[in-house]
Parts: structure tokens; sequence; C-alpha cells
């Protein structure tokens, strides 16, 4: 079984080294490697000592055949004996970075370079028990041995209480359920490797460097080859751990990282925009929308003037509307077209407030009397094009009703939308309780011109032309639907932090 775990740390490491390339998977993979390290060296020792039961060799060889393999390895105890060091030395420090990396503490995120000398006390380990250094200044030195394994102990429980402490601080910090979520098998993947670490850390590689030596006996006869499970408390810590961190890997590759494919494109506060593909979508899309508000008014239109009595008070209401809808789409089309003329989108501060406003303004010019429950702070500042994701967030609230009209729940249709701050990124969540996504289309519905929609009226470009848009923000879109319930979007943009301190004061209400 324990072979069984190395071999799943070393398969996901290097999916970690394929698929990331942020700072974070780089500590990842030395845990990995650590562990594999500490523990390669244990199994090693442990065939080439022998004494073990039937059960312990099961658990650690798994065959007869595998053990003598490793028995007659042509490996010195010197060897086995810092190989286990590195593993046990260097594990607690790529913990306690992975941690301070999630971090959201602004103590941490402020000195996150000045903290890199928590990694001082491992190098240290690390020369001392080098077994040339080792020889020569603690050889027949048994005060000094046992201050340095004590001390080797001590930092180890600091670095993995401090470790733990701080990833669990970040769960339990955690607002959104959609991060949550994630994380919390991200939290459990380490906690599992920690626990496996702790069964052997307490064990000091002074003892395969003096094998027929008593002083290394220090605590209760511990020995790499005096496991303290069971076969079955085995069996079920390490079935554990193969579970978590395989569901650990999965959910990090969402959590830490915007996005796989924008990590290829260079990225800047202005961002190219490729006319042909985008630009042309933005203009499209943008427009057609204006139509078919302006479509709706018309056959409101249509219905006074059908009747004997038309109401010219309603009449009125309506033509003005259909007046500012045609001033708006005159004064949007030549936005967009600077934008695409310019082929770039701009990313300045903007209040996300204006954003909000903005995008609640656009959609009801299409449905006046549906009201939108707005949740956000309104002092958070987004580097954003304001035009562009305005209208990204428009066809999301678009969709939104869209949904819950499909569902018939005109009467009680409730449509979100939430602001968050959460870790590195400002979230603009869009929720509705319409008729969800179904299974059969999740596939299709960021391809361009698919929808379910009637085709008459619908030219299929809308989640399209807002993925395209978030990703030109430097973000990312994620969703969550659940069939006859509801659905969420998620447009995930870098925080951005400007000069001075944003006050917290917060606003709920609906426009």
């Amino acid at each position: 079984m324990l072979i069984i775990i190395l071999i799943i740390l070393a398969i996901i490491a290097i999916l970690f080294v394929i698929f990331k390339h942020d700072e974070n998977s780089l500590f990842v993979v030395g845990l990995y490697g650590s562990s594999i390290a500490m523990f390669s060296g244990i199994i090693i020792y442990t065939a080439k000592i022998g004494g073990l039961s039937d059960t312990q060799k099961i658990f650690l060889f798994m065959s007869p055949g595998i053990k003598t393999w490793f028995q007659y390895m042509d490996i010195t105890l010197d060897r086995l004996g810092y190989l286990i060091a590195v593993g046990r030395y260097l594990f607690p420090t790529f913990l306690l970075f992975i941690a301070m990396n999630y971090s959201m503490i602004p103590f941490i995120r402020k000195h996150k370079v000045s903290l890199n000398f928590l990694a001082v006390p491992a190098l240290v380990f690390l020369i001392l028990y080098y077994p040339r250094i080792f020889y020569v200044l603690a050889r027949n030195r048994f005060v000094f041995q046992s201050i340095l394994m004590k001390a080797a102990v001590v930092w180890i429980i600091l670095y993995l209480a401090v470790s733990i402490f701080l990833l669990v601080y970040e769960y339990i910090s955690i607002t959104m359920i959609y991060y949550s979520k994630q994380f919390r098998y991200v939290l459990m993947s380490y906690i599992s490797l920690a626990l496996l670490y702790v069964l052997y850390c307490f064990q000091d590689p002074i003892q395969v460097y003096q094998l027929y030596s008593a002083e290394y006996m220090w605590t209760a006869g511990l020995s790499y080859a005096n496991p303290a499970l069971t076969l079955f408390e085995w069996v079920i810590l390490s079935t554990g751990t193969i579970l978590f961190v395989t569901l650990g890997f999965w959910n990090s590759i969402g959590y830490t990282q915007l996005n796989i494919e924008a990590g290829k494109v260079d990225v800047s506060l202005q961002r190219k925009f490729d006319t042909a593909s985008r630009g042309i979508s933005v203009f499209v899309h943008s427009m057609k929308n204006q139509l078919l508000s302006a479509r709706v008014i018309h056959k409101k239109i249509d219905q006074i003037l059908v009747g004997e009595n038309p109401d010219l008070h309603v009449l009125r209401t309506h033509t003005d509307m259909m007046c500012q809808i045609n001033e708006g789409m005159l004064l949007r089309m030549e936005e967009l077209y600077r934008s695409i003329k310019t082929n770039y989108i701009v990313l300045r501060p903007v209040p996300v407030g204006e954003i909000v406003e903005s995008a609640v303004n656009r959609f009801h010019q299409k449905y006046p009397d549906v009201s939108v429950l707005i949740t956000m702070n309104k002092d958070v500042a987004i580097l954003a094009d304001r035009d562009h994701l305005s209208e990204a967030v428009n066809n999301l609230l678009l969709n939104a009703q869209d949904a819950i009209a499909v569902a018939g729940r005109e009467a009680d249709g409730r449509v979100e939308l939430i602001v968050h701050e959460e870790r590195l990124y400002t979230v603009l969540e869009v929720k509705d309780n319409g008729i969800g996504i179904p299974k059969n289309v999740r596939t299709k519905i960021f391809d361009p011109f698919y929808t379910s929609k009637n085709t008459n009226s619908n030219w299929g470009m809308g989640l399209y032309y807002v993925k395209q848009i978030v990703k030109s923000h430097l973000g990312s879109l994620r969703w969550e639907s659940t069939p006859n319930v509801g659905t969420s979007f998620l447009v995930m943009l870098p925080r951005y932090h400007k000069s001075g301190r944003l006050a917290s004061k917060g606003l709920r209400g609906r426009l």
C-alpha cells in the first residue's frame, strides 16, 4: 500500500509540472517529492534490517519479491539515512510555504518574500545530517545527538501545527460555497499526507546512521521497523490518503489558477483583442440585445394600437423607451466600433458599482418590470473595460431571466447579482432560480452560435461572448447548475488593490 501511495504521488507531481506553472505548484511538487524521498528510504531500510511481521511486509512491500529486491539494493546506510533526512526536513518546510501561499492573512501577504527565511532551519538540519558532517560533529557525542534530535522534533511540530492552522483558518474563512467545496478536498489531501508523515517523523535518521548503537532509541523504543498502527489501520489511512490526494489535485487545478489556457498568453493591462473572432462577436451581440429589446416594445405598441381606445399615456411611455433604446444603440455602437477599431480592451480601475449599475440598466431595457437583487460592497474597485464587462454581466442577467421564464416562474422568479471578495478574486455572481442547465448541453453552452432558445430571436453568442470578455479581463468564468433549481455564473476577476484602505461599507437592495 505504501508503494502505491508513492507511485500516485509521483504521478500527481508530474501532472502538476505539466498542467500548472505557478509558485504553489512548485511547493506541491516539493512536498510530494519529500514524501517520496522519506518513505522510499524507510521502505529500503526496513527491507534490509528485516525482523518484520507478515502484516508489515504486506503493507510495505506487497510481495516477497519486492522486499527481496529492496533488501539487496546496492545502497549504503549513510545514503539511506540522508535520503530519509531530506524527506523529513523538507516536508514541513514545503507544507508551511503551501499554507502561506494559500493564506489571505494580511501580514503574510505583505511579508511573503521576507518569510522565505523560514526555509533556513531545514537547510541547517540538512547540513548537520549530511553523513560526513554528522560523523565529524556528532559521532560518540550522545548529548549533542540528543539535543539535535529534540530540537528537530520541536521544529517539526511547530511547522506542522502552524501549517495546519493556516490551512484550516483559510478554509473556515471562505464564504463562497464554490470555493469552499474545492478547498475542502485540497485541505484534506494535505492533512492526510501530514498524518502519514507524523507516523514516522518522530523517529530520527540517526538510528540509520548508528544501526548497531543503542543511543538512538530515545523515545519508547521507536524504530522505523516498529510501526504504531495495525494493518487494518494502515489500510484505512492509506486508502484515505490516496483518495484525498487525488481529489485534492483535481480541485487545486481550478482553485489556485485562473485558467490553464490564460497562462499561455501575454498578460498586460491592455489586452490585445482579436477583431475577427471576438471583436465582431461583441459588436453583433450587443446590437442583437438592443434590437430584441426594441422588438419587445414594438409588440407592446402593436397591442395598444389594436385596441379601440389606445391609452396614449402608455403609448407615449413605450415610444419614449423605444427612443432611448435607439439613442443608446447609437451611442454603444460608437463605443464598440471605437474599441474594435483600436483592437484593444483597455483595463482601468473602475468601481464595481458602476459595472453593476450599467449592467442592470441595460437589463431593464429588455425587462423593465423585473427587479434584480443586488448584494455588494460599493467601494470595491476592479480593473475593467467598463462597456465590455457591463455588457457581459448584462448577458448573464438576461440569461438568468430567460431561464426563469422557461421554468414558468415569473411570479416568484429571483435574479441576483452578488459581488464577493474571495481570496485573490473579486467575483461577480449572477444567480437565478430558473430551469437550470440540462446535462446533455453542458459541454456546448460556450460554443459560438449554440443556443437552446428560439433561434429566430437568439443568435447563440451570449455565453461565448461573455467567456471571451472575461478572459480578456485576466479572469475566468465558472458556473454551477442544478436542473429545475437554478444556475449560478461566477465571473472571477483578479482583485485590484489601489493605494489607501478601501472602506467595507456594504450595500444591499433592489434595482
